[in-house]
């Protein structure tokens, strides 16, 4: 009996709209969200957990309505003439959402990270527990809704409790310790410590099989229920426990930032002995952090289109091109070096603008000279570069790769942003806009490089120079960059 009724229940979870239809509106979602990133291991597998909380949401209600189904509308009275009890039906539905819920999820994490993978090359290093937790999660839903159905007998229960879930896992986003006691826990960056993914597995593991024990000490007190019941609690209590004794990640506050403000475990990682692989290609050194070496053709595909119409001096002095952890470049003594610094997250127009920046501000600027005081040039508060013929220059170098445009908030990732101390104005960049639609402006912007260079020199000055006609005034600043 139980295995007809497993049948006809694994049929009607198959057949359900709203799993399917979440499931693919998830992917959808997933897919639309990472459309202009590059791959990266170290995070989209969680994300693609934290996403999949919506497909657990929707298997939880559907496991509980359909186990509270003999409860309502006159079926007990039906069903009492035949030969099948609640506890078997109870057990179909157990193994039926389950089964239903985890597959669901597995294609749907499975999907999204294939989708990823043929999107580009991948960095980062890839937890394989943090994918088979986002399927646990949907099993661990499923018997939280059969349980739910069975001892609640309110048709809200199972929205209810997907609710309050889901408004704990939505909003637990302070990166703490208890946060780990959740199904999910979706808060995560790529210069993180490793997450205690395993243990965590292990945690809600055993929580499903603690409540699929609930779930059927709900008809009459049995050993093999309350034995699996107790013994899932015994090991869910010492799991989530050690998944909650991890220490969080302490991010930067306020007040002096140095390495000792620095979490041990991201210090090791991203700051001790071969923290970064380097390569030289078409004689330009790339360092990337341990994982992300595939990203390196992508960021020479934004510093290669510069550095080409450099003059060959210039271009043999280029800096490294050094990957840095957003959360902790701080700590990070370079004195009085020039960098060039991918972030951990790349794709995005901002990435490929900031790269671009750097690369052609250091050429306009330190123009391959010997490096100057970079507080004398590049001032806390800003300096303003209108009306200086370097700035142009500047501008149309980093055109090569990303419109000219005025300064603003270059993104890293979700959570941290860079911008430019320098300052210029629409003029300066309809000017690189007409200098880049010329033809031969890379040959007159070598032959006349010193001059452009040169602080004094104003735009004005250097119009004729690149074969410019004057459309705009470009006055100085009010404090002008030196």
């Amino acid at each position: 009996m139980t295995r007809r009724l497993f049948l006809l229940e694994t049929r009607r979870m198959l057949r359900h709209p709203l799993v399917w239809g979440t499931a693919l509106l998830v992917l959808a979602l997933q897919t639309f969200l990472t459309r202009d990133q590059q791959p990266d291991l170290s995070v989209d597998p969680v994300r693609a957990t934290g996403m999949s909380t919506c497909l657990a949401a929707a298997v939880l209600v559907v496991a509980s309505l359909a186990v509270s189904r003999d409860g309502r509308h006159g079926m007990p009275e039906s069903l009492a003439s035949l030969p099948g009890r609640a506890v078997h039906r109870t057990r179909a539905v157990l193994a039926a959402s389950a089964l239903t819920g985890g597959l669901a999820a597995a294609l749907t994490t499975g999907c999204h990270l294939g989708v990823r993978l043929l999107s580009g090359p991948a960095g980062g290093r890839l937890d394989v527990w943090e994918p088979l937790t986002a399927v646990a999660a949907s099993v661990l839903a499923a018997v939280l809704g059969v349980a739910t159905g069975r001892w609640v007998r309110w048709l809200v229960a199972g929205p209810m409790v997907t609710a309050a879930l889901g408004f704990l896992i939505l909003f637990n986003d302070q990166n703490g310790a208890a946060g780990w006691l959740l199904p999910v826990m979706q808060e995560h960056s790529a210069d993180w410590p490793d997450r205690p993914s395993g243990v965590h597995l292990v945690y809600v593991l055993a929580l499903a099989v603690a409540f699929a024990g609930i779930a059927l000490l709900r008809h009459r007190a049995r050993i093999a229920p309350a034995v699996a019941a107790v013994a899932a609690l015994a090991v869910a209590v010492p799991a989530g426990a050690a998944a909650a004794a991890r220490p969080p990640v302490v991010l930067p506050g306020s007040g002096e930032l140095t390495m000792d403000g620095v979490d041990p475990r991201v210090r090791e990682r991203f700051f001790g002995p071969g923290a970064r692989s380097c390569a030289a290609r078409r004689g330009i050194t790339y360092c990337a952090y341990r994982g992300y070496e595939p990203w390196i053709p992508l960021w020479e595909e934004a510093v290669l289109p510069i550095a080409d119409l450099l003059p060959a001096p210039v271009r043999a002095r280029l800096p490294h091109v050094e990957q840095v952890a957003p959360d902790w470049s701080f700590a990070e003594d370079t004195g009085d070096d020039w960098r060039i610094r991918p972030p951990m997250t790349w794709g995005g127009p901002d990435q490929r603008a900031m790269v671009a920046q750097d690369v052609a501000f250091w050429a306009a600027w330190r123009g391959g000279r010997a490096p100057a005081d970079q507080e004398t040039q590049f001032p806390r508060g800003g300096c303003d570069a209108h009306g200086q013929a370097r700035v142009l220059v500047a501008l149309w170098l980093s055109g090569q790769v990303s419109p000219p445009e005025q300064p603003r908030p270059l993104h890293l990732d979700a959570r941290h942003a860079r911008m430019m101390t320098v300052r210029w104005g629409d003029a300066e960049v309809g000017y690189a806009k007409a200098l880049l639609a010329l033809p031969g402006a890379a040959e007159a912007v070598r032959a006349h490089w010193d001059v452009l260079l040169d602080p004094a020199t104003t735009i004005e000055r250097a119009l004729p120079l690149l074969g410019l006609r004057r459309t705009a005034d470009t006055p100085p600043g009010a404090t002008p960059c030196r």
